[in-house]
């Protein structure tokens, strides 16, 4: 009887003890860089929406789409993430489904996301 192999989960970020910095790229064209200092929280609705987190730094809200995404919370959460890259193409991989990473990030500003909610169209007025 032959014993499949069982591999660690890995984790598809990197984390480096008292960053200054942390970058988030959207795997699509975009990479974005802030500073810790400017970051006011990180919220994941586990119970909701056990795929997405949202992190509330600098003047945007980034909004991190993915999977097994208890230990990237914890990197955020201890501010010890200093890199995160969008892999969209892992979703379909079976033999990632153990892994943590994230298959979409998107940024977004926190004064459009309130109006969206209240109902307001969206200007586009090439800022960012």
């Amino acid at each position: 009887m032959e014993m499949g192999f069982v591999r660690k989960p890995r984790q598809h970020f990197d984390t480096a003890p008292r960053p200054q910095h942390v970058t988030f790229d959207d795997g699509r064209g975009q990479r974005r860089n802030f500073p810790w200092m400017r970051y006011a929280e990180a919220r994941w609705d586990y119970d909701m929406e056990p795929d997405v987190i949202h992190v509330l730094i600098a003047d945007w809200l980034v909004v991190i789409r993915g999977h097994n995404l208890g230990p990237l919370y914890l990197a955020l959460e201890d501010q010890v993430l200093t890199r995160l890259c969008a892999q969209p193409k892992f979703e379909k991989e079976s033999e990632r489904m153990i892994d943590t990473f994230a298959t979409e990030i998107r940024f977004v500003r926190p004064v459009e996301a309130a109006a969206k909610r209240k109902g307001q169209t969206e200007l586009d007025l090439g800022a960012g």
